[in-house]
């Protein structure tokens, strides 16, 4: 879990047991601290939100819930590949959250090297649907699958961490019109459109990141905000050059019709057999996608956006 620059010391103790030795990443919703527990003995990671505006303002406070939402939804899934929240704590009237601390790197740091073989990838993505079905068993959609939300720990363990825009089914959405969270090129086209998100949305997010496992490259990264949200909504992604018998599998992931999408049984039996080398590969036909240089506009990542609500230019964030 690393931010890519020099690991700042602290120091401070956190709802008293909680002593916070580095800071080890950074993202659009906090900082994340390796910190030890006095109490137990233990290293744990301290998850410090960052919360805009005054803190009696509005968007302080609704940044300060969806924090608090994100441990409830994340303590909620119980799978292997999800990670563990262990505590919330209050400082300075802040949701602070410790969760287990994973050693090792993101997925997005392992692609920055190049890409994966399709078997790892697989296997990479057969364990983060494992999670994401968890979640869904009990009704939460995450909401940000993407790379840098991917932790490649010892042993060949894969943890999907970061829950903090995951919406809870039956709960108030606190996503205002106009306003979306999370990493633009993952965000599926029903999300753009305004039809909201469900367990699809997931899985297309899913189809974005092997197709990044594999290929080195987003699909549907563009020079533009405009020039990639159209591109999520109406573009064939460049056919998969590198994902061998994954290739079937991702396109009908990324489907932009969120009921043509593979079920996730059918989506884990496809990864499975990839990741053990099995003959046979569900994955139906595909159909015919661009080829990269035929796409006008096509760059390196547009990077991680939260576009405002209607009128409010779009900012870029950094995770």
């Amino acid at each position: 879990m690393s931010d890519g620059g020099e690991h700042q010391r602290d120091g401070r103790v956190i709802g008293g047991r909680y002593r916070l030795i580095e800071r080890v990443g950074s993202g659009g919703m906090g900082t994340v601290w390796r910190a030890h527990d006095e109490l137990v003995e233990r290293e744990v990671a301290v998850k410090q939100p960052r919360l805009p505006g005054d803190p009696e303002g509005e968007g302080h406070r609704r940044a300060a819930h969806r924090l608090h939402r994100e441990a409830r939804a994340a303590a909620r899934v119980d799978h292997p590949s999800a990670v563990s929240i262990h505590d919330v704590v209050e400082e300075d009237g802040i949701p602070w959250i410790v969760m287990e601390l994973i050693r090792g790197e993101s997925l997005h740091e392992v692609l920055g090297r190049g890409p994966l073989p399709p078997a790892e990838s697989a296997r990479i993505g057969l364990a983060v649907l494992g999670a994401l079905r968890a979640a869904h068993a009990v009704g939460i959609v995450h909401r940000d699958v993407k790379p840098a939300n991917v932790l490649l720990g010892p042993h060949g363990r894969v943890v999907l961490t970061d829950f903090g825009i995951a919406h809870v089914q039956g709960e108030e959405s606190l996503t205002m019109s106009g306003e979306f969270v999370g990493s633009l090129e993952f965000i599926a086209p029903e999300r753009m459109s305004g039809r909201g998100a469900g367990p699809a949305s997931d899985l297309w997010s899913l189809g974005v990141l092997l197709y990044a496992a594999v290929e080195g490259w987003s699909p549907f990264r563009r020079t533009t905000l405009e020039s990639t949200l159209a591109a999520i909504l109406a573009a064939d992604p460049p056919q998969p050059q590198h994902a061998g018998p994954l290739g079937p599998l991702i396109v009908r992931l990324l489907a932009k019709d969120p009921e043509r999408r593979p079920e996730p049984e059918e989506v884990a039996v496809g990864l499975e057999a990839v990741a053990k080398g099995w003959p046979g590969v569900p994955g139906g036909d595909v159909g015919e996608a661009q080829e990269a240089a035929d796409l006008e506009g096509y760059a390196d990542d547009a990077g991680t956006v939260r576009l405002g609500v209607a009128g409010a230019p779009a900012e870029p964030r950094t995770d």
